[in-house]
């Protein structure tokens, strides 16, 4: 992080901004950002354990159920990305 900062700064390109669609505002989306982040985060306590470790750990040693929630993952991701994708338009 530190390094590509640097290079960033050194070159002259380094901005902060916030990358959105063009019919949603920059506090919008960021609220949107924390509300999903916070989220993840109860799932995960209620749970006990990340998505990713779920994913990662269970598929390496072929456990039918991570396999399951994997594809349930993508199948999901793909089909929210379908629904707001005018938001990105």
């Amino acid at each position: 992080f530190i390094g590509a900062a640097l290079s960033a700064w050194q070159a002259r390109r380094f901005a902060i901004v916030t990358e959105r669609g063009p019919r949603i505002s920059d506090s919008q989306r960021l609220a949107l950002a924390f509300s999903g982040g916070f989220i993840a985060a109860c799932g995960a306590k209620l749970a006990k354990g990340c998505t990713s470790g779920q994913a990662l750990t269970g598929s390496s040693i072929l456990n039918a159920g991570s396999l399951v929630f994997l594809v349930a993952v993508f199948v999901a991701g793909f089909g929210l990305a379908y629904l707001v994708r005018k938001e990105w338009l």
